[in-house]
């Protein structure tokens, strides 16, 4: 039987009977591929899972299940925006981090699994460590952007009293989403450049951030998909990719306890420096943190 079909910007979907799952993933898997994307199977899937609202598993085991013609044309746009290189975080509008999943929008930074390490190596030494000396340890993530490092933190370790800090208000309102969904009611958020807008009344045990630490000039080198579509406010770091770094490690001694500790996460080559601003601000016991490539992720250092 001669089947009719139509051609939607390089997209086509059988025009009289309903698609089915397979067809589906493997036409938007081809297109993904042409226009560039390094995962085209996997986000061909993951976008037709958010439009079914389903797990990707399913897929394997009824692939020939039919798709409606409504779903349909709603997964070709969203392969339409991801052929553009659009993030498919911000197409699905979610994100999984920690095993939780995290509401995003092109309002802050997409989590990535790396900050995973940096978060598993405060649970299970940092935060150890701080609650020999409190039951309910006070932890302060600046820069939150979504939330994911504060709030995970919290979801595995719900005696933690977290605040969120982030000069964005629009990331903000996506954090406070999140503490929501996760049916926290008592996250502090504080609107803030850094420091400026909290009190030196109650210094923390713990302040943890991922600070924008990319290098002017190498934003530009980036992926399409970041440099087109994550925040600039997010990713530069200044000329040198270290101006928050010098900052923190500058400002944070009085909203931090004594024998209280600072986890920074950092980029390619920047644990030697972002180690020395610490120990030049008087911290001490610094420890690097590994992610799962062996690379460092992470600068941990202890108020003496």
């Amino acid at each position: 039987m001669n089947e009719s079909r139509f051609l939607v910007t390089g997209f086509f979907i059988v025009k009289n009977r309903m698609n089915t799952i397979k067809e589906l993933i493997e036409v938007g898997s081809t297109r993904l591929a042409q226009c560039g994307s390094v995962s085209p199977r996997l986000d061909a899937e993951v976008l037709l899972a958010s439009v079914l609202n389903c797990a990707r598993i399913t897929f394997y085991s009824d692939p020939q299940k039919a798709v409606s013609f409504e779903d349909a044309e709603e997964y070709r746009s969203r392969i339409d925006r991801r052929a553009l290189l659009e993030p498919v975080a911000y197409i699905t509008g979610e994100k999984e981090f920690m095993g939780l999943v995290f509401h995003v929008s092109p309002d802050v930074l997409i989590p990535r699994p790396d900050t995973e390490s940096l978060v598993e190596a405060i649970l299970e030494r940092v935060i150890p460590q701080i609650k020999q000396d409190t039951g309910k340890p006070r932890v302060l993530d600046l820069c939150t952007g979504s939330g994911a490092i504060g709030l995970s933190l919290k979801f595995f370790d719900p005696s933690a009293v977290v605040t969120l800090t982030d000069i964005s208000g629009r990331a903000l309102k996506v954090a406070a989403e999140n503490a929501r969904n996760l049916g926290f009611s008592n996250i502090t958020m504080v609107e803030s450049d850094l420091f400026k807008g909290l009190s030196k009344t109650e210094p923390f045990d713990l302040i943890v951030s991922n600070p924008p630490y990319i290098p002017d000039g190498i934003i530009p080198t980036l992926q399409r998909d970041i440099v087109d579509y994550e925040p600039m406010l997010a990713l530069s770091g200044g000329v040198t990719g270290y101006d928050l770094y010098e900052r923190i490690a500058g400002e944070a001694g009085p909203y931090l306890r004594k024998g209280g500790a600072i986890v920074l996460e950092v980029g390619n080559a920047q644990e030697v420096r972002v180690a020395e601003l610490l120990e030049a601000q008087g911290f001490g016991a610094i420890t690097m943190v590994p992610d799962l490539t062996g690379a460092v992720r992470g600068v941990v250092a202890w108020k003496e």
